[in-house]
């Protein structure tokens, strides 16, 4: 139940378009000041917004997760290649190789978290 726990998100489309981003460069990571951080993460999506939450799955759809996470979201959506997506599930650090659940859309107010300016 770790409250240091913290998500940095970027929301992705996937399409045919081998101008999108390659999905196995925005998934490097290494450690940086003793954390690991996502290397890659798009600089021109937006600032992001912040906000205290829990983390999400299917299994929390009435109820919010035990685990406390810190939110930082970038509000602009990027594109990214399929074919490199494919790619990084045949191999990857995670081991990774397909889609998981999603919680559905929360809109039970004692499960939302307020977003500060």
């Amino acid at each position: 139940m770790n409250p240091q726990l913290r998500v940095e998100t970027q929301v992705f489309v996937v399409v045919n378009d081998e101008k999108a981003h390659d999905f196995k460069e925005l998934t490097k990571f290494a450690m940086k000041d003793g954390y690991y951080q996502a290397l890659n993460i798009p600089s021109n999506t937006g600032t992001p917004v912040q906000y205290a939450g829990s983390t999400t799955g299917p299994s929390y759809n009435e109820a919010g997760s035990p685990l406390q996470v810190s939110w930082s979201v970038r509000p602009q959506v990027a594109k990214v290649n399929i074919a490199t997506v494919g790619e990084w599930c045949k191999s990857n650090a995670f081991n990774e190789d397909h889609g998981h659940g999603v919680r559905n859309l929360v809109q039970d107010p004692a499960l939302l978290s307020t977003i500060g300016k």
